[in-house]
């Protein structure tokens, strides 16, 4: 956990509770800071009854939960997962991604009033929410009131979480943190806290000011370029509990293979810390046993291009971007997929008459050693044959011409995207050329 978490606990440990406490940034690492917080607040056996999640509440709920008192004497929390009144109205990665995230899980309301919530912000309510209704606002006017790139994915949710709210009689949670505030400011019952845990804040907001008078602010932010990128302090929080360190290389080598997430950092540290016998994890270690998960990372949409499956690599592009992935890093992704696709459709003519080879004893027969020959002096390595009759088998399922117009459609949508053209549409119109057969 950060320094500033330890002694916010240290505090809690001591019996002194903070009526508020925000954590924010990096999420995988606000909600562990959350949970680690929740936990020492509220007993596991009170756990039950005296803490309280409200998702997607208003302000004014959240405070009238917060004045409630506990069913058992003892502390009393509530536990906000990105609240949207203390979101920006722009600048976030996606803003629809919650909303979104909600409905998809199964949890409906949460999402609808999240959605409604984030609609509020423009001054827009139930009735324009529907893109099909009258008045309702275009796709440009989502972009330039709350920086939110429509895709058709998108519209179609519009159109049944409006419908849902108005068969369920939902309206938007109120926006305004007066009620809050004043609760926060007059004191809280003894013991009470309210744990709200996000992705991003407006630092104009009173309750983020408020947290920093009476309460405790711990920030987690991480860079979100590559090369902005320093592990090395949450490096060292995660393999604190196994007594381990970095040794020399180290760190710049599982950068390299994992990049930025944070989860799976914490993952392959464990694995690592729990396979390394000496005090420090070298370098060595790393290249053993992790893999290049930032290469790897768009696995589940390589296969839907694969396939040609339109519907999977757009369902996957939508997550990706409601997660925060910019359309850049799909559109790299989508070319490199092409590329190795118009490598092995080569591969496959010249080596196999184009015909897709039956399995990975076919391949190592008819393909790999002429292909050993032609690799022969590069510094490229040999590919696997199980992998290689995957991709051959693939490339078998485009014309060399559909990949070479892939290439050029990734090559406009990067123009594009630097034009400052809707990255969710560009996206969506590179996949449908790449997938779909031209009729």
């Amino acid at each position: 956990m950060s320094a500033e978490l330890d002694d916010v606990l240290a505090e809690v440990k001591a019996g002194k509770v903070a009526p508020l406490y925000l954590l924010w940034g990096e999420e995988f690492l606000v909600r562990k800071d959350a949970d680690e917080l929740v936990k020492k607040l509220v007993p596991d056996a009170a756990m039950g009854l005296n803490l309280a999640v409200l998702d997607a509440g208003s302000p004014r709920e959240v405070a009238q939960e917060l004045a409630t008192m506990p069913l058992f004497p003892g502390r009393k929390v509530v536990l906000v997962r990105d609240p949207e009144f203390l979101a920006p109205k722009k600048g976030r990665g996606d803003a629809l991604g919650k909303a979104r995230e909600a409905w998809k899980a199964g949890k409906r309301k949460e999402g609808a009033r999240r959605l409604l919530a984030l609609a509020a912000r423009a001054g827009w309510g139930v009735e324009q929410l529907d893109p099909g209704s009258p008045g309702a606002p275009s796709v440009t006017q989502w972009k330039d009131e709350l920086n939110v790139d429509l895709a058709e994915a998108d519209v179609a949710f519009l159109h049944e979480a409006a419908v849902f709210c108005r068969e369920e009689r939902i309206s938007a949670p109120e926006g305004d943190v007066s009620s809050l505030l004043e609760l926060i400011q007059k004191g809280v019952p003894s013991g009470h806290a309210l744990v709200m845990a996000a992705t991003e804040v407006d630092a104009k907001s009173p309750l983020v000011k408020l947290a920093h008078d009476k309460g405790h602010v711990v920030e987690r932010k991480v860079a979100a370029r590559h090369k902005d990128l320093d592990l090395s302090e949450i490096a060292k929080e995660f393999l604190a509990p196994f007594k381990k360190k970095l040794g020399p290389g180290a760190l710049d080598e599982l950068k390299e293979r994992i990049g930025g997430n944070i989860r799976l950092l914490q993952s392959e540290l464990e694995k690592l810390a729990t396979y390394s016998e000496g005090p420090a994890i070298e370098k060595t270690d790393v290249a053993m046993l992790v893999h290049h998960a930032r290469e790897e990372e768009f696995f589940e949409l390589s296969e839907a291009l694969q396939k040609r499956d339109f519907g999977g690599a757009l369902a996957y592009a939508t997550d990706a971007m409601g997660q925060g992935t910019h359309a850049l890093q799909l559109l790299g992704a989508v070319a490199s997929i092409v590329r190795s696709l118009l490598e092995s459709h080569e591969w496959l003519w010249r080596y196999a008459g184009g015909n897709p080879p039956r399995s990975a004893k076919d391949v190592e027969a008819r393909v790999l050693p002429r292909l050993e020959a032609e690799l022969k002096g590069t510094k490229r390595k040999m590919p696997n044959a199980w992998a290689l009759t995957f991709s051959m088998k693939a490339a078998a399922g485009y014309e060399r011409r559909e990949l070479l117009g892939a290439l050029v459609a990734c090559a406009d949508a990067d123009l594009a995207l630097k034009s400052s053209a809707n990255g969710r549409l560009v996206i969506e119109r590179l996949l449908a050329t790449v997938c779909l057969r031209a009729a």
